[in-house]
């Protein structure tokens, strides 16, 4: 059956920034209701941070989550007030994220983590470096699933991305044209050109949901 060769992908990670330097992060009040795990694509509506929702290409990501959603029970609640307003309720959260692998399971901090009303996440700008898993969502064989050295920095790297059942995005060879959001820039070098190899990519700038 065509499909991704795997269902429970890893998230997308920053790993670097083409000057070397820390990756751009930022901070945007969350929409009401956001569950969204770490490693999302994002998008910002209305001027809330918002799970992106993988079928706007154009102007459309604005970064990818460095935080999970809140599921705050009104947009922005809690966060600062601008410029510099204190932080207001909920103000911590019980439970957060998730744990890989497990999908039932939850982390429970030693103290409660801060919770405020924001969404945390690295900008997708021409400068920060993302990687994920390659898969294919209408693949049928192994060569589908498995990237190539032709892919990288080239036209046939253009891809776009795809979410799993369990809430993962990966980078989708079965996405391609106009619907495609990223250009793999390389490969993971301790994975190699392996079926399910983890890519490096960086967002094209016609996807690119710019915000100061």
């Amino acid at each position: 059956m065509a499909g991704p060769n795997i269902t429970y992908h890893t998230p997308i990670l920053s790993i670097m920034n083409r000057a070397n330097t820390t990756p751009l992060t930022q901070a945007l009040a969350e929409a009401a209701g956001q569950t969204f795990k770490y490693g999302t694509p994002i998008s910002s509506i209305s001027g809330y941070a918002t799970a992106w929702n993988g079928t706007s290409y154009t102007g459309a990501i604005l970064g990818v989550s460095e935080s999970p959603g809140l599921n705050l029970g009104t947009s922005g609640k809690g966060a600062p007030g601008v410029p510099f307003g204190p932080i207001g309720p909920p103000g911590a959260i019980q439970t957060y994220g998730f744990v890989l692998n497990e999908p039932n399971a939850v982390n429970i901090a030693l103290g409660t983590p801060i919770s405020d009303g924001r969404t945390l996440y690295v900008a997708a700008n021409v400068d920060n470096i993302f990687e994920a898993v390659f898969d294919n969502s209408t693949g049928t064989v192994a060569a589908n699933y498995t990237p190539t050295q032709a892919m990288v920095n080239t036209s046939a790297g253009q891809l776009g991305l795809t979410v799993d059942a369990n809430g993962f995005w990966y980078v989708d060879a079965g996405v391609t044209g106009s619907d495609a959001v990223v250009q793999i820039v390389g490969i993971n070098p301790l994975d190699g050109l392996i079926v399910n190899a983890r890519v490096r990519f960086v967002f094209l700038a016609a996807a690119q949901q710019i915000q100061y």
